[in-house]
């Protein structure tokens, strides 16, 4: 190992632990990142809560899990690794104390990190438990950098502070501070700001300071409290430099991004900002993105989104077993189909309207957008769960999940028997084309329980695939269709579309625009059904012996059985848009 390179690869080392473990207590009295960032900052970043951090990554039992996996073990054993301890001790050896405590210290009363408009740079400040921690560490760390790059990399001056140089920038220590940053314009400026400001008087806004910008203060002040991390970006300010232009255009690329996003995007076209929020715990975390809205930012090209006086809420969706993932969201398709010439380019309404024709022809000469699509509720839910072959005779090889959507009828009266007509044509279809193409043929059925009706299809097994555990991948599918009262179910399967056309209802989140929740333990069932195929593309596609392909999807399955699940929700309320994602994860004994 290169000695004479150590001091700056601790630096580097030391620069990204340091970006994860802070602590403070914020005061209005004292000087905050905020007076010494330029008004002109577009993006920032705050992490100010302390050891809880830092103690919850590290002392969490899934850590020592972690640590006592064979490929975590064998990690140890790479290079790479060994010269990681080795710059780590070498660190130690210089500070005088353990890397940890260390770190704590020197980050105690916080990092933040800022991009500037005006240069175009970007500055890292992190604040030290006090000027002797910091004072150190530029002796021991900095200067020790210095010193075993030579001559050239004698530092430069500025108001008689020693600027160290880095590969990509530069740095200072003022005080309790480290200043770190890659443009010399905006460095010295905010070391100005420091220098002159009074430490013995309570600080106030700063004119010309990000501190004064009043979207920030906006954004600071509905800040949660709980949070580990804070960020902050000035729409506004991009807007007006006329950066990000494919972001606040107006138009999405296509039905599906205009579908999940279009409403966002219209927000974002008028927002002066947006703030996040993360909250880390032993338990999992919590990042929410929210943004100032109004209802009249949503044109009415895109009402679709939101809905009438922007109150569409996900649907009530019905539970069943083993459910991999649920997603219930309001999105009014029918007038987003008809409003398409004033959302997409040129060359994606000609496809619409290509599309369009087909369908209708399809539907018996009915308009797709109004009379279709129109004969739907804007509730719409989709459903994946893992499918059980219990009992089946004909099992293929890669076993996948089934999945449904979930939707309510205008008039059930009259649609029921459209629909039904239509799911047998296209079955018919499906037959003709699979003929041609070799394939086996479904053969449909017709049941009515009580108010339910099932038309259900299954494809026959010639005598090759009958009683067969490896049989084609079209055998996880028996394309069905339920109707329940103003329910309808469209399902890859029989068995789930007979389970959700009579399964209670319950709610995800009563208030939520979208809605998704994902279950982690499903997933590592579903992922273990296919074991031995995800074995052998491993040893294909890696080139790995079968040992090493089980112990690759051994780990696979182990790390995201740390996970219980995961959810999101897309969450409209009085003057704000917030976008809410958690993770959990399961308890470690």
């Amino acid at each position: 190992m290169n000695m004479s390179k150590m001091p700056k690869r601790i630096v580097t080392c030391l620069l990204c632990l340091i970006t994860w473990f802070p602590e403070t207590e914020l005061n209005a009295a004292e000087i905050q990142a905020s007076h010494l960032l330029p008004e002109s900052i577009v993006g920032f970043v705050a992490i100010d809560s302390p050891k809880s951090l830092l103690g919850t990554v590290l002392d969490h039992p899934l850590n020592a899990r972690i640590q006592g996996l064979d490929v975590f073990k064998k990690a140890t054993m790479s290079e790479g690794y060994r010269s990681f301890l080795t710059g780590r001790k070498f660190f130690e050896l210089q500070i005088g104390k353990d890397w940890r405590p260390a770190i704590e210290d020197l980050t105690s009363q916080g990092i933040y990190g800022g991009f500037d408009r005006a240069t175009e740079g970007g500055v890292l400040l992190v604040r030290a438990k006090d000027e002797t921690t910091m004072e150190n560490f530029r002796v021991k760390i900095l200067e020790l950098t210095r010193l075993s790059g030579g001559a050239a990399a004698k530092p430069d001056d500025y108001r008689d502070l020693p600027i160290y140089k880095l590969d990509k920038g530069g740095a200072v220590v003022v005080r309790e501070w480290l200043i770190l940053t890659n443009n010399a314009e905006l460095g010295k400026g905010v070391i100005d700001r420091l220098l002159d400001q009074s430490t013995n008087e309570p600080i106030a806004d700063v004119a010309g300071t990000l501190s004064s910008n009043a979207r920030f203060k906006s954004a600071e002040a509905a800040r949660k409290k709980e949070s580990h991390n804070w960020a902050f970006v000035d729409l506004q300010a991009i807007r007006d430099a006329g950066a990000a232009k494919k972001l606040f255009e107006g138009k999405a690329e296509n039905p599906l991004a205009e579908l999940l996003i279009g409403g966002i995007q219209s927000t974002l076209q008028h927002s002066p900002y947006v703030a996040a929020n993360l909250v880390v715990a032993s338990t999992g975390l919590k990042l929410e993105f929210a943004t100032p809205y109004q209802a009249d930012w949503i044109p009415e090209e895109r009402a679709y989104y939101f809905g009438p006086e922007n109150s569409g809420t996900a649907p009530v969706l019905p539970g069943v077993p083993e459910t991999l993932l649920t997603l219930g969201t309001y999105r009014n398709v029918s007038e987003m189909w008809m409003r398409a010439g004033d959302l997409f380019n040129e060359q994606t309404n000609d496809k619409l309207a290509e599309a369009d024709s087909g369908l209708s022809t399809i539907f018996a000469g009915r308009d797709f957008g109004e009379e279709i699509l129109g004969s739907f509720e804007s509730q719409i839910g989709i459903i994946v769960t893992r499918q059980s072959f219990a009992g089946a005779t004909t099992i293929p090889a890669i076993k996948l999940p089934a999945f449904a959507m979930v939707l309510k009828l205008r008039d059930p009266e009259t649609m029921r028997s459209e629909l039904r007509r239509t799911f047998q044509s296209a079955i018919g279809f499906f037959n003709i084309v699979g003929a041609q193409n070799g394939q086996p043929q479904l053969e449909m059925d017709m049941q009515k329980v009580g108010d339910v009706d099932l038309i259900t299809s299954r494809y026959l097994a010639t005598k090759k695939d009958k009683d067969s555990t490896s049989a084609p991948i079209l055998f996880n599918f028996s394309p069905s269709a339920g109707f329940n009262g103003d329910q309808f179910v469209l399902a890859s399967t029989a068995d789930l579309a007979q389970q959700l056309s009579v399964a209670p209802h319950f709610g995800l989140h009563p208030t939520a625009n979208t809605c998704v929740a994902f279950d982690a333990g499903v997933a590592v069932s579903a992922l273990d059904d296919n074991r031995e195929q995800l074995i052998s593309q491993n040893m294909l596609s890696e080139g790995n012996s079968r040992e090493e392909a089980e112990a690759a999807i051994g780990l696979l399955l182990e790390i995201l059985g740390c996970f219980k699940g995961a959810g999101l929700n897309l969450d409209r309320s009085p003057g704000q848009l917030a976008l809410r994602i958690n993770l959990e994860l399961n308890e470690v004994r």
